[in-house]
């Protein structure tokens, strides 16, 4: 399953699945070329710039959380892509920084928002014990090589009391609709990995991979319940979850972050995403009125988590 010959390994004694042979640090790079913010390309994410006001509100929400837990901190999102949130978060009083694998997605919160972004991993960073009061990681765990020692450098970089907010796939939902395709008609074609995924995760597996790594686990509910049960095949639209690409598919070009603010190709997509935000920018969906109608219906799509149904888990984890 995938475009670079791998297979998804289920663990007998445990049931926790991983793709297999695992991949080293430069695959993992290769994975998130300029390509995989790119439109028009047939990996990685489908349309980056639809997420932008999403991004906008969540940082409306995020910021009066931060205020409950006092006027100033320093918070990092890992896994920042182009930054949007943390252009939201700008705004607060709070000191804001960023991590992320792909060199594009550092150059555009750079040039964009003036972001204080670092290209790679986490544990690349070696960033000083305690060095932070809040993490955010969405839709970052299921990316990562080795999830276990990533939240152990999660726990060591946040203060005693420090918190996490970590949003990840639920895995059963998210290999359903890849298990299909690869079994369906199109020989000459074959399912997407999604969008990069390593790690699939159920709630017992996150469970007990935050209690192994020194985090108290405050709240986890499943959230996208509709589009959980969709990929699940239990309501229609199950192949909306699969992109299919030709078996010589390779990864995209990769750019140096040394060469990434002078390569042409990078300011030439950055500026075809800037058209894409303001062609989908909906003035209605910048007023705090909808911020709220959106939110109080987004809580009507979520359950408790042990009913494993929906398409991502939520979790609150405080650092023990």
């Amino acid at each position: 399953m995938g475009v670079r010959g791998v297979c998804v390994h289920r663990c007998s004694a445990c049931g926790f699945r991983q793709v297999r042979p695992r991949l080293g640090a430069d695959e993992i790079t290769q994975l998130y070329s300029s390509d995989y913010f790119d439109a028009s390309s047939s990996v990685g994410y489908a349309d980056y710039a639809r997420e932008h006001q999403r991004r906008q509100r969540d940082a409306y929400f995020l910021r009066r959380w931060l205020e409950q837990l006092g006027g100033r901190g320093r918070l990092l999102e890992v896994g920042c892509a182009l930054g949007f949130l943390l252009a939201g978060l700008k705004r607060s009083t709070w000191q804001v920084a960023g991590v992320d694998a792909s060199p594009f997605a550092v150059y555009y919160a750079r040039t964009r928002y003036g972001l204080d972004v670092a290209h790679g991993t986490l544990e690349e960073q070696a960033f000083p014990d305690e060095a932070f009061d809040v993490l955010i990681q969405k839709d970052l765990l299921e990316h990562v090589a080795n999830p276990r020692r990533h939240l152990q450098e999660s726990h060591r970089i946040l203060r005693r009391g420090g918190w996490l907010r970590l949003v990840t796939p639920n895995g059963e939902a998210n290999l359903r609709p890849l298990v299909g395709a690869a079994n369906g008609p199109g020989c000459d074609l074959r399912p997407a990995l999604d969008q990069g995924h390593l790690s699939f995760f159920s709630q017992a597996h996150l469970r007990e991979l935050f209690r192994a790594c020194g985090f108290h686990c405050h709240r986890i509910r499943m959230i996208g319940i509709s589009r959980g049960m969709r990929a699940l095949g239990w309501l229609p639209g199950q192949n909306r979850f699969v992109r299919r690409v030709s078996s010589d598919s390779s990864p995209g070009r990769v750019v140096s972050p040394v060469t990434a603010s002078i390569d042409a190709h990078f300011g030439a997509l950055a500026t075809q995403i800037d058209d894409d935000i303001a062609r989908r920018h909906h003035g209605v969906k910048d007023s705090v009125l909808y911020y709220w109608i959106h939110r109080f219906s987004k809580q009507l799509d979520a359950l408790p988590a042990w009913c494993e149904f929906g398409y991502d888990f939520e979790c609150l984890l405080q650092k023990r």
